[in-house]
């Protein structure tokens, strides 16, 4: 796993209770994200965070998103190929 843990923008989709990452800009470049095939909660010490699996079409990784500061962070992405 390539651990990258760096603030990311992240355009998101509000609907019926649910954030779901729709697109992040990351150096320089915006990746559109094609699926979230997986949500899942985690807490490290006294923080909570919101994580979400994307996959942008030809590489995979996790976004993460910061319930008490509200930010997003890429956590790490692979390419697929």
């Amino acid at each position: 796993m390539n651990v990258i843990d760096e603030r990311i923008s992240v355009g998101v989709e509000c609907a019926l209770g649910r954030v779901t990452p729709r697109w992040f800009c990351w150096k320089g470049r915006e990746y559109v994200v094609k699926r979230v095939p997986l949500t899942w909660e985690r807490k490290d010490g006294g923080r909570k965070y919101m994580c979400f699996s994307v996959d942008v079409g030809g590489a995979v990784g996790e976004l993460r998103w910061d319930l008490q500061n509200f930010q997003f962070s890429i956590f790490n992405l692979q390419s697929i190929f």
